[in-house]
């Protein structure tokens, strides 16, 4: 379950990495190197030019993206699986729904060793592994059935995954209706362990229905704390367990969206670090254990790390303040953040999902944010009409709506170096 870099021979390593970042913008044109450890916080740059959308294409809510490791972009949004090329061209495109066309809300996405490609069928309780062609290769839970957050058979609207390439276990984050972290084996999706927050037993509110870790269940320390009365701790159960991911060095990063925090675990379950991004509005700003930064709401809903071989960084998706986060990973400590609301190139509408490619660029999947009065300026409507259908900023239109929805596409940001921390 575990691993480290000793099955790599670190300075084979940095010598090819040097050349890799020395060669600049134009090794993307060939195979990804390994690169040593980055000596600087990433820099970014928005590529407007990506992808390259046929002209009938219309995005929906973007709510899964990965790039794997031949650097091509898999996306899910309106239900279907898109592949495009390094280029950003469209590959191929198929229906995610099943073979009866009725699993719901195709949520989170990962391509595995093998080429497999998972995703979860969320409002319909499922899991599902597919070939590369979208042949239905595995499926975990049940259709429409959820049994809580310590049941070993079903799934509660489960978000994203990441498979380990070293023994093919598959790590779920169990989600918007569960409060855990559970483990399969990829090849048959025999269950194998899963654990909550802290590494704990997982804990379901007294209500109604199987699971609940929903965004106002926080389990004590979130908002369901009073209004005026600072928490004594953070919360004690995830809040929607929405981002995962492994690292080289057999960690898990889990972000706790709801809960505005990062958890960090071996893969047996054992707790090493959280680290919590902003504190929510209002009490919780005045609490011993929130950072000194701005408040916000769900500020994380995806994890991943920089393409160097130790994975110096994480970028975490908030999508409630609409930016990127860049974190130590050492230490966890925040280290800067791009981006912010809107619809232009560059801007984000509710990051919802991100992937890194293997050279280094953040790719990131936008699910509707901020409704812009005005999409050329960034002017931000603060409330739309009441029952107003606001139809998605599209920048390929000779004249955007206005008002219009920032959010409701794929974007990719290039690295391009690194500045001074």
């Amino acid at each position: 379950m575990t691993r480290g870099l000793n099955r790599l021979t670190f300075g084979n390593l940095v010598i090819a990495g040097l050349c890799a970042l020395t060669s600049g913008m134009n090794a993307q044109s060939r195979a990804a190197q390994p690169v040593p450890a980055l000596t600087g916080v990433p820099v970014f740059q928005p590529d407007p030019k990506w992808p390259v959308l046929p002209p009938d294409w219309r995005w929906g809510q973007v709510i899964g993206i990965f790039a794997d490791a031949r650097g091509h972009v898999w996306t899910s949004s309106s239900s279907r699986i898109t592949e495009w090329d390094t280029q950003g061209k469209l590959v191929q495109s198929w229906d995610a729904r099943g073979p009866d066309g009725n699993w719901s809300t195709i949520h989170g996405m990962f391509v595995d060793h093998n080429g497999f490609v998972w995703t979860n069928a969320r409002e319909s309780n499922l899991t599902v592994k597919f070939t590369p062609k979208g042949q239905v290769a595995l499926v975990i839970g049940k259709f429409n059935e959820t049994g809580g957050s310590n049941d070993t058979a079903l799934m509660g609207r489960p978000s994203e995954i990441w498979v380990d390439p070293d023994d093919n276990e598959v790590f779920v984050a169990d989600g918007y209706g569960n409060r855990r972290i559970v483990v399969f084996d990829g090849a048959t999706g025999k269950y194998l362990r899963h654990w909550g927050a802290y590494g704990k037993p997982p804990v379901d509110p007294q209500r109604g229905g199987g699971g609940g870790g929903g965004a106002t269940a926080g389990g004590g320390g979130g908002r369901g704390q009073g209004a005026q009365t600072p928490p004594a701790q953070p919360p004690q159960q995830f809040s929607v367990p929405h981002g995962i991911t492994g690292s080289r060095d057999g960690l898990i990063y889990l972000a706790d969206r709801a809960n505005n925090r990062i958890q960090v675990f071996r893969q047996n379950g054992e707790f090493v670090a959280e680290r919590i991004l902003r504190p929510q509005c209002g009490a919780q700003e005045q609490a011993t254990w929130t950072p000194k930064r701005p408040c916000g709401r769900e500020a994380a809903f995806s994890v991943g790390f920089s393409h160097d071989v130790p994975q110096t960084y994480l970028y975490i998706a908030d999508g409630g303040t609409h930016v990127i986060t860049v974190l130590r990973r050492k230490d966890l400590e925040v280290v800067s953040e791009f981006a912010g609301p809107g619809a232009q190139s560059g801007q984000l509408g509710r990051p919802h999902n991100l992937s890194v490619d293997p050279f280094g660029n953040i790719f990131v999947a936008e699910a509707a944010g901020p409704i812009m009065q005005n999409p050329v300026t960034g002017e931000v409507q603060k409330q739309p009409v009441p029952d107003q259908v606001v139809p998605p900023c599209d920048s390929r239109l000779a004249q955007l709506p206005t008002p219009c929805q920032a959010g409701y596409r794929a974007q990719k940001f290039t690295f391009t170096g690194v500045k001074a921390p």
